[in-house]
């Protein structure tokens, strides 16, 4: 009886199984495993037979596989690419009839260390921006991108690669401005990356103003000029005080009388003489 291909995925350099079958080994005439690897032609791993409890186990994998005579599963140790590929368990019964299992075995790295590069953390508001995510391990991986949890897809302003490992956000605006996640995964794991993107701010100084800010006369001169405004303001008040205090010394100096004040005069005897 011909079943279906099952998808299988091993870890990389890790020990698998390869599940057998819940038969009755007294029912069972013979049992064989084969592989093909990577297209290529098919390699007898073991063969079985119950009834004189004798296995064949090619030499490559003699080191390699445990062989269960109770549910003729497979075990293989170290994984590597090598051994990706569809492998077969044939069991003969003492029918004649058969059971064949397949397994479509693809090997897979872990997802780790997700990255986000870019030329810029923060751009200027208008201007374009292009994060590119990459996992620095692990193998079929597919991408995708979210800003504040929510997925992005390509739309007026933002455009994603092909393979999706790269975003390019256009004209970007205030609104823009947030948390954007690569995420990358496989059938066995995930990893994600997260990039805050910030608009740089404006400095929104005129030419004239800037020139005096940032050149001549510069910041000593600034200084200076203020120096001599200060020693001018306090000479200024200075003299002020100065005449002031000159006036009201004149003025008591030159007081007139008041003409309305009386000053009493002795009084004048006039006498009569005789002639």
């Amino acid at each position: 009886m011909d079943q279906k291909i099952k998808e299988v995925y091993w870890h990389f350099n890790t020990t698998e199984l390869l599940m057998g079958t819940n038969l009755n080994a007294s029912s069972v005439f013979n049992v064989e495993w084969r592989a093909q690897l990577n297209k290529r032609e098919k390699v007898s791993i073991l063969t079985y037979s119950p009834s004189s409890n004798t296995s064949y186990i090619n030499e490559s994998y003699r080191k390699r596989v445990v062989f269960s005579h109770m549910n003729f599963s497979l075990m293989i140790h170290c994984v590597t690419f090598s051994d990706e590929g569809v492998y077969t368990l044939t069991i003969q019964l003492l029918n004649k009839q058969q059971q064949i299992d397949r397994s479509r075995v693809t090997v897979i790295i872990p997802v780790s260390n997700v990255r986000i590069t870019s030329d810029t953390s923060a751009p200027y508001q208008g201007e374009n921006i292009t994060l590119n995510c990459l996992g620095t391990a692990g193998n079929a991986m597919s991408y995708s991108w979210q800003k504040c949890n929510q997925p992005l897809t390509t739309g007026n302003c933002t455009i994603l690669s092909k393979d999706n490992t790269s975003l390019t956000l256009i004209n970007i605006q205030q609104s823009d401005i947030g948390n954007y996640r690569c995420v990358a995964q496989n059938v066995l794991s995930s990893g994600h990356k997260d990039f805050i993107l910030q608009l740089c701010a404006e400095t929104g100084v005129s030419s004239w103003w800037s020139y005096g800010i940032y050149g001549y006369p510069g910041y000593l001169g600034y200084a200076i000029v203020i120096f001599y405004i200060f020693s001018w303001v306090k000479k200024t008040r200075k003299s002020c005080s100065k005449g002031q205090s000159d006036t009201i010394y004149e003025n008591t100096a030159f007081e007139k009388k008041n003409p309305n004040s009386c000053k009493r005069i002795p009084p004048v005897y006039v006498r009569n003489v005789k002639k």
